[in-house]
């Protein structure tokens, strides 16, 4: 009874162990036949010609805009001394009954938090420069490493950012060949 079972198993279990093996090989064999790359893809947009482009244009922005901001700052500062110059010795209560004094604080108030507010939209508006330069600039890349991926015979390149990947070998990085065709083809 025993031989019988086993002859059934065996005649059972060698076919489908054949095909699990069959299976098994073809997918190794796909696997070595292509390539795993990567990309550090932050590197590469602050790397590439364009990217250096823009963003010397945001610094210039940024420091354009900050010039302005800082002046109104100084302004703001010497508005500020002058009040603190003329309340000086003087009693709250004395301070609070002159109207005087209380439009002088309140002018101060006001510009105070006019240059806060302008200083939280330049934060913004160049926030959203910034976005749209990269959002423009890694819409192109995708393109570059797409090519990269289809030519190479790449099954996968993955990207590289915030430690998200923990191990890779260094001559899986495709990052400067990204840059360098980015380069040639977005002049």
């Amino acid at each position: 009874m025993r031989l019988i079972s086993e002859k059934i198993l065996s005649s059972f279990l060698l076919p489908v162990l054949l095909a699990v093996f069959t299976m098994f090989s073809a997918e190794v064999s796909i696997a070595a036949s292509g390539a795993v790359g990567y990309v550090d893809l932050q590197r590469a947009i602050l790397q590439v010609n364009e990217g250096k482009r823009a963003k010397a244009k945001l610094q210039k922005t940024f420091e354009k805009k900050s010039k302005k901001l800082k002046s109104d700052e100084e302004k703001l500062l010497k508005m500020r001394s002058q009040l603190e110059s003329q309340f000086a010795g003087r009693k709250m209560d004395a301070l609070q009954n002159d109207p005087k004094m209380r439009e002088q604080a309140m002018a101060y108030e006001k510009k105070r938090m006019q240059i806060q507010q302008a200083l939280m939209k330049e934060r913004q508006e160049l926030q959203q420069l910034e976005q749209k330069a990269l959002l423009k600039i890694t819409k192109k890349m995708r393109k570059v490493i797409k090519k990269i991926g289809d030519s190479g015979k790449y099954l996968l390149i993955l990207e590289s950012q915030d430690a998200r990947m923990l191990y890779a070998k260094p001559h899986l990085d495709l990052t400067n060949e990204v840059i360098r065709k980015y380069n040639k083809k977005h002049k």
